[in-house]
């Protein structure tokens, strides 16, 4: 005889105080109660979006940390709740009538807030109800002890609505680096409401703004290369969005922003790079041109989200799909990103250089120079070398920030000291084992004050990696170091870029060939 019986698959209290170990980063749990707030003002729009046309603000969501408290706030002025709104909302994974678009799950304030801090509460009041509800909820006494949630209610005038989310016994600080990428996420994120003027977004009193508008490079004709993609599908769903060729890129500006519901899920400065367009053995693709400058949006509302709204969840064969589509679509976006050069032309016309050339002159005309030249006094070949080695001696662990090998025979260590502004602006020294090479460089020489971008600074660091492995190469062949043998190997390093670009392009141009073809015979 078989007997059937029905079991119900619940989930305890105890699942809150997991919710601290959920892989959130600061910037996404944060997210979870501005999704809240622009969703709210969505499913009143036409209530609450002329009391704030008749109050003279946009919404706005305001969050403050305070350190010594250890204590983060959330609040917004949207349209509040009712107590039975309040009750509903408390409720894990139990979507309500509200929950839908950017907090259609039903989970987002309960897992973040959960998160975030061990105990949390929620003051809030609808607009017109006269009542102002708070919840409070303590973490640990409701999945250890079977406490509840104490709600209380007071008076309060009609024409006030907003909600307030108090979180404190954090489960974790927040760093000065965290809150600078908070300020670049949320500010990606929600671009799209802060660029329309619906959002005013706040982080400790300052307010977030949007990446900075992309600005294209533009073909022969003067048109912009940015292309809009019509009649997109991936495994039926459709998918919209553009693709371009950033005029000035950088690593952090390359890839795909994936968005849904006009909310950023995936992007800048962390945007989608499929390998088969980007290229890289990683998820941030390989640091080349193309990775550098070729950008786009893809708006993704059909898709599944990670539960912390982080990622896409793509289904089936739905990412290979929409890899090999973009692929296609992207061609010939690739293959001028590659071979792209910036604004060389311009930046070494004649004209151009007479100019900088004649600023520079005057620079090296100056009385300080001048002293420079004339009196500068060299120590003995052995002081200097002695002193280098001293240098090199001196170094930790720390110090270094990068060892490399050059092809297949040179180790190169580069090291940064604060040594004194009166060293060395620079030590290339030979180390001790066969074959490597220490590049040491003094932080605190004044000449580096005046190097204000990192391109300048990479580029000041790259000419050191050259002069160091030219001098090696002339040490090896010739018996004395002559500048002008290092300056012949020197030479052959500073075409090597412009040789990998070309490689690489040949390289793209060849796997589309391969690609067309292996399309075709599959066609046929």
């Amino acid at each position: 005889m078989t007997t059937s019986l029905e079991a119900e698959l619940s989930i305890g209290p105890q699942a809150l105080s997991a919710y601290s170990r959920l892989s959130y980063t600061m910037w996404h749990a944060l997210a979870e109660f501005i999704d809240n707030s622009t969703q709210s003002r969505q499913n009143y729009e036409g209530i609450i979006d002329d009391v704030l046309r008749e109050e003279g603000t946009p919404l706005v969501v305001d969050i403050v940390y305070n350190k010594l408290e250890r204590r983060i706030t959330i609040t917004d002025n949207s349209i509040g709740m009712t107590r039975d709104d309040l009750i509903e909302g408390l409720r894990v994974a139990h979507p309500t009538s509200d929950s839908k678009g950017r907090s259609k799950y039903g989970m987002g304030m309960k897992t973040a807030a959960c998160w975030i801090g061990k105990h949390w509460r929620v003051i809030t009041s609808e607009w017109g109800s006269g009542e102002e509800w708070t919840a409070d909820v303590d973490v640990e006494a409701i999945a250890h002890r079977g406490a509840k949630v104490p709600l209380s209610m007071e008076e309060t005038s009609t024409d006030r609505h907003f909600t307030t989310i108090e979180i404190s016994e954090l489960n974790r600080n927040i760093q000065k680096r965290t809150e600078e990428n908070i300020r670049a996420y949320l500010g990606s994120m929600y671009r799209n409401d802060i660029l329309s003027g619906q959002l005013k977004l706040l982080y400790g009193g300052e307010e977030i703004s949007p990446p900075d508008v992309a600005s294209f490079d533009t073909d022969a004709n003067g048109v912009p290369m940015k292309l809009e993609m019509q009649g997109l599908e991936v495994g039926g769903k459709p998918v919209t969005g553009w693709v371009g060729v950033l005029r000035k890129g950088g690593r952090k500006f390359g890839g795909f922003s994936l968005f849904q519901n006009g909310r950023q899920i995936q992007g800048f400065p962390n945007a989608w790079k499929p390998r088969a367009i980007f290229g890289g053995v990683d998820d941030e693709g390989a640091n080349n041109l193309v990775a550098q400058r070729l950008t786009g949006v893809l708006n993704l509302d059909g898709f599944e989200v990670s539960h912390t709204k982080d990622a896409i969840l793509f289904q089936g064969d739905e990412e290979e799909e929409l890899e090999t589509k973009l692929a296609g679509i992207t061609r010939d976006y690739r293959a001028y990103a590659t071979r792209r050069r910036g604004e060389r032309a311009q930046l070494w016309s004649r004209e151009k250089i007479r100019d900088l050339v004649r600023n520079m002159g005057q620079e090296f005309a100056s009385a300080e120079m001048s002293d420079a030249v004339n009196n500068t006094v060299l120590p003995p070949l052995e002081a200097i070398l002695a002193n280098n080695q001293r240098q090199v001696l001196a170094l930790t662990q720390e110090d270094y920030l990068a060892r490399f090998k050059v092809g297949n025979q040179i180790n190169i260590s580069v090291a940064l000291q604060e040594r004194s502004e009166h060293d060395p602006y620079v030590a290339i020294v030979a180390a001790a084992e066969p074959d490597s090479i220490n590049i040491v460089i003094n932080r605190l020489h004044p000449y580096y004050e005046s190097l204000e971008t990192s391109e300048a600074i990479d580029e000041c660091i790259r000419q050191y990696v050259y002069d160091a492995i030219a001098e090696y190469r002339v040490h090896r062949q010739q018996s004395s170091v002559n500048p002008d043998s290092v300056r012949r190997v020197k030479d052959s390093l500073l075409r090597v870029q412009e040789l990998r670009i070309s490689n690489a392009a040949s390289t793209l141009e060849r796997e589309d060939i391969k690609a067309t073809v292996a399309g075709a015979a599959n066609a046929g």
